[in-house]
């Protein structure tokens, strides 16, 4: 009884230990990202460049496995928009061709014109598209270490079907029934969660997630999605400009290198930013200037972001539309309650710059 007393004593802690340590990790991963991508476009030579780059991924991949954790522990539910699923997909292989390519994995995509938009969290949909691509991936690297990943969208009997299949080694029959269990890998890296994510999601959305494979011949990976149509018949476009020249951004966070990063990057792409290291000083600054977008932290000394946005809707109410909130504090059931309570985007850290960029243009074009 002594031993199991312990035990449980063990498992209270971590309990309490881990949404801390998630929220330290995360902190220090989105400026290493986020210095990665500000050293990229610099040049230098070709070793370099490629080194600056296995740093990205690598941080990258340490995110992505926080997140699987994450998202393992704390399913959040789906916070759906009419999206058009080739967009979403194009958008990911942005991300992730120029990687693969350097790993000798080649990307083909045959995505059919015919999609039609449907109700989807993007956030998770595309977690689930990075989780199988990843695994694809690992799986040819492993095998041979070059290949091919084939991605393509159809409509089959009513529903948006997206496959990805790789020339990897495929999957034993003995291993096929457990793919999708909890922490179940045959991989030397990784959690052995990010199939089992990506089956919950698909899940959540009303799909189905399943896979065919043969050992020596490949895996396919098929997504089934309900086809939901718009009811008012609007669909909003969202135009994703180049730049955010002429804007002026408030950026609070706590973190010197974090927000350092941010601010360069934000002011490389044409915006006029002010820094604030904590909430306080951000109302200063807002009493006595005016600002297109805010992008707040959520967990800060003092106030905190969700303080900020109470203070903030009693004296400028006009600015509450255009605060972006950010987080590394992923388990926090305070921080996901705040977040769902209110309608303003928000971006988990660590992430990628040009992702922040997005959600700041969608919400200039939606306030315009």
């Amino acid at each position: 009884m002594k031993k199991q007393q312990i035990e449980d004593r063990k498992i209270f802690v971590l309990e309490d230990f881990i949404p801390g340590l998630v929220y330290k990790l995360n902190n220090h991963l989105a400026p290493i990202i986020g210095y990665g991508q500000l050293l990229l476009p610099k040049g230098g030579d070709r070793e370099s460049k490629r080194y600056v780059e296995k740093i990205i991924d690598e941080a990258q991949q340490a995110s992505e496995m926080i997140k699987e954790l994450v998202n393992f522990v704390k399913r959040r539910r789906p916070k759906k928009e009419f999206v058009d699923l080739n967009h979403l997909i194009e958008t990911v292989l942005e991300k992730k061709t120029p990687i693969l390519n350097l790993k000798n994995i080649e990307v083909v995509k045959e995505l059919s014109a015919s999609i039609p938009r449907t109700l989807i969290d993007v956030r998770q949909i595309e977690q689930a598209l990075i989780n199988l691509i990843a695994n694809a991936e690992e799986a040819i690297l492993e095998f041979h270490g070059i290949g091919k990943i084939e991605i393509k969208t159809r409509v089959v009997e009513g529903q948006i079907e997206i496959v990805i299949k790789d020339d990897g080694p495929g999957i034993s029959k003995k291993n096929l029934p457990r793919i999708f269990d909890p922490f179940f890998t045959t991989k030397a890296k990784g959690t052995g969660l990010g199939l089992t994510v990506s089956y919950d999601i698909i899940a959540e959305h009303g799909g189905v997630l399943r896979v065919e494979s043969e050992w020596g011949k490949g895996t396919f990976f098929i997504i089934t999605l309900p086809i939901i149509e718009v009811q008012d018949g609007k669909q909003n476009e969202v135009r994703i400009e180049k730049s955010l020249k002429g804007t002026k951004g408030l950026v609070i966070d706590d973190e010197p290198s974090f927000l350092d990063s941010v601010l360069k990057y934000l002011r490389l792409e044409g915006s006029e930013v002010v820094p604030a290291v904590d909430a306080k000083t951000a109302l200063n600054i807002i009493e006595s200037k005016d600002f297109d977008f805010v992008i707040c932290d959520i967990k800060m000394p003092g106030i905190s972001g969700p303080d900020f946005y109470r203070i903030i809707r009693e004296k400028r109410l006009f600015l509450c539309d255009r605060i972006i909130f950010m987080t590394g504090d992923l388990l926090s059931d305070t921080t996901r309650a705040f977040l769902d309570s209110v309608t303003n985007p928000n971006i988990e850290k660590p992430f990628n710059l040009d992702e922040l960029k997005e959600i700041i243009v969608k919400m200039l074009e939606k306030n315009r």
